[in-house]
């Protein structure tokens, strides 16, 4: 499982709040053979760094990395990777990342954009009530997605908007969250239980052992609020 499945399923969306902006930032070129494994993003204090990610990417991040919630733009926006180093004007916390962030990306990619609604083909998670086996997160469980020795997947302390987003990465569509269940969880979903020969994609796998577990999975068309790339050049130079 590469980084960005295990990224996305980490973050929860940045909402937008107080205006805040980077003083100074450095944005290069990412060496062509940076590693996938090596490539990510990392707020501290008053500081922002993407390490070889696209500017898509970067997007996805502000929409809470949901795949398939960024639209237009030119190509290279998805392709062309970039080092970004940039300081605040002060500590960016949760709410002041996105405005900050955008304001980067207007500065030195000339990004325009906007956001609304459509109706797109995706995938309804849902559940009438608490699945079996699935708890509430105890009190000081670190967020975690991996698989056990038994080739089961383990979530703990896991929101449900993680888990979806997790899922987007996997299932490589959007997922939208109609479950109802509010905090952070703990489960196992039994993949090591589905025949892996009438069951050969992984995703697949994921599905079918959610589904065993009391969740419903449900292809339709959902609303989505998508972000619209209007405009987008390749950045300034330092």
């Amino acid at each position: 499982m590469g980084w960005y499945a295990l990224f996305l399923a980490a973050i929860a969306a940045l909402p937008a709040g107080a205006q805040a902006r980077f003083e100074v930032a450095s944005i290069r070129p990412a060496p062509p053979d940076t590693a996938v494994q090596d490539r990510g993003f990392d707020f501290q204090g008053d500081r922002f760094e993407a390490k070889a990610l696209t500017v898509g990417e970067i997007l996805d991040m502000l929409g809470g990395w949901q795949l398939y919630r960024v639209t237009g733009g030119p190509p290279w926006m998805r392709t062309d990777r970039y080092n970004i180093e940039a300081k605040a004007d002060r500590v960016l916390d949760r709410a002041m990342r996105e405005s900050a962030v955008m304001g980067l990306l207007a500065l030195r990619f000339h990004l325009e954009s906007h956001r609304e609604t459509r109706d797109v083909p995706g995938i309804v998670l849902r559940a009438p009530k608490t699945p079996p086996g699935v708890k509430h997160a105890v009190e000081g469980e670190h967020f975690s997605i991996l698989r056990n020795g038994r080739n089961d997947m383990v979530f703990t302390a896991v929101p449900i908007s993680s888990l979806t987003s997790y899922l987007s990465s996997l299932w490589s569509a959007p997922v939208a969250d109609q479950t109802e269940m509010q905090g952070s969880w703990d489960f196992v979903a039994p993949t090591s239980q589905v025949d892996p020969q009438a069951v050969a994609q992984w995703g697949d796998r994921v599905r079918e052992a959610l589904t065993a577990l009391g969740f419903h999975v449900e292809d339709r068309k959902i609303p989505l609020e998508v972000t619209v790339v209007d405009r987008c050049e390749r950045p300034t130079a330092n």
